[in-house]
């Protein structure tokens, strides 16, 4: 009997561990791809050469593809690019080459899952990842995360960071990312799409990341400015914000499904200044403005949302981000300010109450599931403030302000064609200010309205909330 209870207790544990946080698992049996071989390059190892990618042809990734030496990589619009999930495919564009990814609202560039529809998921390929010269607080030659093959030259294929805060990394525009974000290991995951150490000089604009594995988006420091980003059905955070990131982002959205939630806890917006909250300078200090940001709960009686979600924002660990005219609307808890793990004692809301972290004029609608749409360990220093800076009501949810947004991917229920652009008449419809000195930036459009959506809806055309429906066997068929 007690070599039986070894044995059960043996099989236990192997099984357990198959479910630890995001583990990397191959499907031996996976999913079908029926498209055409003759339709298909494949891709692999390095681009070190300018390269142009077409519409008439699908490429297909395989294992870890580098854009190196300087190189540029070229995409026409409307081209199909499937990322293989056995190989844990992925694209890196390293420092000093560039991707011109420049698709239109009729023809978006797309990277997709290489399976049939009805059969994609989360993780069915690793992400695009990005690498640049400019600052970062934990050095000028920092190892991206996401386990890539360093091929005895770290430098070349996996660091970023540097001093050049006008870094050229390319363009991104017009781009879906879908059913990315794969485990290389577990904890260490590559994201729908990582940046590290991009600067300025980069455009990102137009951008959907659907049904990411990990996080939608990830910026790991760099000055990069991004507007127009989409994240549908992230696994764990939509907007991942660490190591001295100082970049810009206006008009954001993202959408979560209920039954979807990381084991590490998914929060709308997560940052830090760097995993153990120290003073280490340049300081985490991306502005946001004009985000939609859409938890899981779209009603006060919402039943079966997944345990793991959070907050709307965490922000952490010194971090000093700040968010304006946005709306966070149906998360289990609102905004933390959390000054659990740091250096300096209480850094966290010392960069509010100091003016480096400002949060002004938001929504924070139906987020106050545990009696904390306020937290911190240290909320008497600023919980009147923010209060006094933000409405707060957490009987209301996010069709207050918004025409539909309840409508979901067919992947999950309560499927249809949803619209974010805001209510007429209502609490978000007007209001929206530019006044503090973080906005004076021209970067930032001067627009009326909270959230990221007027009455014209930007996701007109390029964008796709149902994807798992497309059939992704044809050259260039990228749209419904």
């Amino acid at each position: 009997m007690k070599k039986q209870g070894l044995l059960l207790a043996f099989i236990v544990a192997l099984f357990t561990a198959a479910c630890s946080k995001k583990e990397a698992v191959i499907d031996t049996n996976p999913p079908k791809d029926t498209t055409k071989v003759s339709n298909v390059v494949t891709v692999t190892g390095d681009i070190a050469t300018n390269t142009t990618w077409k519409a008439d042809k699908i490429y297909l990734l395989k294992g870890f593809v580098y854009v190196t030496n300087g190189a540029t990589l070229t995409i026409e619009p409307g081209t199909l690019i499937k990322g293989e999930k056995s190989s844990k495919a992925a694209l890196t564009i390293t420092r000093g080459a560039k991707i011109m990814a420049v698709g239109t609202a009729d023809k978006p560039i797309v990277f997709t899952s290489q399976f049939d529809a009805g059969a994609r998921s989360n993780g069915d390929w690793g992400g695009i990842i990005l690498l640049g010269k400019a600052p970062v607080n934990q050095g000028d030659n920092v190892p991206i995360e996401g386990g890539l093959d360093a091929k005895g030259d770290a430098a070349k294929y996996i660091q970023y960071g540097g001093t050049d805060v006008n870094d050229n990394s390319g363009t991104l525009k017009y781009v879906r990312i879908e059913y990315a974000g794969i485990p290389f290991s577990p904890d260490n995951e590559i994201n729908g799409l990582t940046f590290g150490g991009v600067g300025k000089g980069t455009t990102i604009d137009y951008v959907e990341v659907y049904r990411s594995g990990d996080d939608a988006f990830e910026w790991f420091g760099g000055t990069v400015q991004c507007k127009h980003l989409i994240a549908m059905g992230s696994l764990d955070d939509d907007f991942d914000t660490d190591f001295g990131f100082a970049g810009k982002i206006q008009f954001g959205l993202s959408q979560r499904f209920k039954t979807i939630a990381d084991i590490s806890g998914s929060n709308s917006f997560e940052s830090d200044n760097d995993g153990s909250g120290s003073d280490k300078t340049p300081q985490t200090s991306v502005v946001f403005s004009n985000m939609t940001l859409l938890g899981p709960y779209t009603k006060a009686d919402e039943t079966n949302v997944n345990a793991n979600y959070q907050h709307g924002a965490q922000i952490r660990r010194n971090s000093a981000i700040s968010c304006f005219n946005s709306i966070f609307s149906g998360y289990a808890e609102g905004i933390y300010i959390d000054d659990s793990k740091v250096t300096t004692p209480a850094s966290t809301s010392t960069n509010y109450t100091a003016g480096r972290l400002v949060f002004k004029n938001n929504l924070i609608l139906g987020s106050n599931k545990k009696g904390n749409e306020v937290k911190g360990e240290n909320k008497t220093l600023f919980e009147a403030k923010l209060r006094a800076d933000n409405v707060f009501d957490a009987t209301k949810y996010a069709d207050l302000a918004i025409n539909s947004p309840f409508k979901f991917s067919s992947d999950f229920a309560n499927a249809g064609t949803p619209d974010f652009t805001v209510k007429a008449g209502s609490i978000a419809a007007t209001g929206a200010l530019y006044t503090d000195a973080k906005l004076t930036d021209a970067f930032f459009e001067k627009v009326d309205y909270k959230g990221a959506f007027g009455s014209t809806d930007w996701t007109a055309g390029w964008a796709n909330f149902d994807p798992q429906t497309m059939p992704y066997t044809t050259p260039g068929a990228v749209k419904k």
